[in-house]
């Protein structure tokens, strides 16, 4: 009884107060990193090369937001246009192909079936390097450098693999009988889909979109490599490129972190219900 006693105590030491302050610690490590930059973007120009350091800006500037915005060196405006045509256009193609493919490897047995599920998870096996040369000389060919296309497609490469994944095994865990009621109502195959799986499967589209969104607005290799024009350049790479040789712009830049995080973070706002849901259905439903 006293062993099972100290085991209590212990369970609720280490449950509680120490629990909590190794999760305090471990949110603050991860935010400091963003909660300095958010600092540096409304600092002066003197206060982010004086010394000693000052810690907190002396006053709430927007200076660095409104250059960094209205820049004809490096056009932040232009480069936070391009990302989000790019990666909105690859959410919505992403999320139509892999719903369609997803539900038809989930529902359908035919030939070959298994090897394109094996086909689709050795392409995330390769790193996205591998595939510049060959890509680069495609896009060449087809006259396609410098243009939004290449960069869409090359993001298709690898967000469409995943999300078919992620989207096949939901749809596995949404039972048959539903469509099957469906189809003897009336419903064609699509219809059902429509009506109601996609309803069902909305966590798991959802998270699909989010995936696929957040990986083409942080993705640099296809951007600085497709890309040779500044008006082309997308967020990812404007941003590197404000990086001159004989200086840093270190208050533009925080600027420029700090807006092209609002996007991203504006989408897990509106969608994190259905986020949450579509990570742990498999959990639930399995």
């Amino acid at each position: 009884m006293r062993s099972r006693g100290g085991l209590d105590t212990a369970e609720r030491v280490l449950g509680g107060p120490v629990l909590w302050a190794g999760l305090a610690a471990l949110t603050a490590f991860a935010l400091a990193p963003f909660v300095w930059v958010l600092l540096a973007s409304f600092k002066t120009r003197a206060e982010l090369y004086a010394t000693p350091l000052v810690w907190l800006p002396t006053s709430l500037s927007l200076a660095n937001y409104v250059e960094a915005w209205t820049s004809k060196l490096t056009p932040f405006s232009r480069f936070f246009a391009n990302s989000l045509w790019v990666s909105s256009v690859t959410m919505v193609a992403t999320t139509a192909i892999s719903v369609l493919a997803g539900y038809a490897l989930a529902r359908f047995r035919f030939a070959g079936r298994q090897t394109v599920m094996l086909v689709f998870l050795a392409t995330q096996m390769f790193p996205a390097v591998l595939l510049i040369a060959p890509l680069l000389s495609q896009w060449h060919a087809l006259g396609l450098i410098d243009t939004y296309q290449a960069l869409i497609y090359s993001n298709f490469s690898f967000t469409v693999p995943f999300t078919v994944w992620m989207l096949v095994g939901y749809f596995e865990s949404i039972p048959r009988e539903l469509e099957e009621s469906a189809l003897m109502d009336g419903c064609g195959r699509f219809g059902a889909l429509c009506r109601v799986v996609l309803p069902l499967a909305a966590p798991g589209v959802a998270a699909t979109a989010i995936f696929a969104f957040v990986s083409s607005w942080s993705e640099l290799l296809f951007a600085i490599t497709f890309t040779s024009q500044t008006e082309m350049r997308t967020l990812s790479a404007g941003l590197l490129f404000m990086v001159g040789q004989y200086e840093i712009q270190w208050g533009q830049l925080s600027a420029g972190v700090i807006i092209s995080t609002l996007p991203v973070a504006v989408l897990f706002t509106v969608l994190q219900r259905h986020l949450i849901r579509g990570l742990t259905a498999g959990a639930l439903k399995g």
